[in-house]
């Protein structure tokens, strides 16, 4: 593995909004499975899709290396959301291992993070440090689950010996981190009963019970008012891609 930052990204350049959320999931999943291997020099590859050209390497900018790929777009718009994951990890992985060639990376490392992604069946699943409740009678953590399209916040409760009681969905937000991540950070137990997540000063507060089956959310205005809290829990909230809100337009 080189030294310094580590290598956190393969994006495929294209134009296409749709594209670019199923791309952001795939290499993700690549990435991640890839186990933090870094190859030398390299913090990220950037790809521009082309209908014409072959594969080639251009070269470096400093540690961005920059390739154009040759890319099927008329066939890959008339593939199912199934095909369309696969035609961009075959991408992906084509490339990543046409640059392992030329500069001497671990290709098994490669190959087993494409055997990972198709293993995934392309849903990237992340579960968060267990918490032990105060009667120290149960665990219970943050799964975070996403596919090319929203990210899923789920509550974990599991029993002393570690086996899963049950899993309770807390919120369907978008898949871009800065929807989730404040959540993500924020998970506790309530009482002996409660876990979830909370944000702005706990004055929002969605959390699931050992006890019932349904997560709830609760507002409390202090600080914040009810119209505030409200406006925030709207925007989190995953709805269809054309009333993304605000915060997400430019970033897709």
């Amino acid at each position: 593995m080189g030294r310094g930052p580590g290598f956190y990204d393969i994006t495929l350049y294209y134009d296409a909004k749709d594209f670019t959320l199923r791309q952001n999931l795939v290499s993700e999943l690549y990435v991640m499975f890839l186990n933090g291997y870094k190859p030398k020099g390299t913090t990220r590859i950037s790809v521009t899709l082309d209908d014409d050209e072959e594969d080639y390497i251009t070269g470096y900018f400093g540690s961005i290396l920059s390739v154009y790929a040759k890319f099927d777009k008329p066939g890959y718009w008339k593939s199912n959301a199934a095909q369309q994951n696969q035609f961009i990890l075959d991408t992906i992985h084509r490339i990543a291992i046409l640059c392992a060639d030329k500069y001497g990376w671990d290709k098994p490392v490669f190959e087993s993070a494409y055997q990972e992604v198709l293993e995934s069946g392309f849903v990237y699943k992340q579960e968060q440090k267990r918490k032990l409740s105060k009667d120290k009678m149960h665990h219970a953590s943050l799964l975070l689950n996403k596919d090319g399209i929203m990210a899923t916040l789920s509550a974990m409760f599991y029993a002393k010996n570690g086996q899963l009681i049950k899993s309770v969905e807390l919120v369907k937000t978008f898949r871009h981190s800065m929807f989730y991540n404040v959540l993500l950070k924020n998970n506790k137990w309530f009482n002996n009963r409660e876990f979830g997540i909370h944000a702005k000063n706990e004055e929002l507060i969605i959390k699931a019970s050992l006890d019932y089956e349904e997560a709830k959310i609760i507002i409390t205005p202090g600080f914040y008012s009810a119209d505030d809290l409200e406006a925030y829990l709207k925007d989190i909230v995953y709805s269809d891609i054309v009333t993304v809100p605000d915060l997400l337009k430019g970033l897709i």
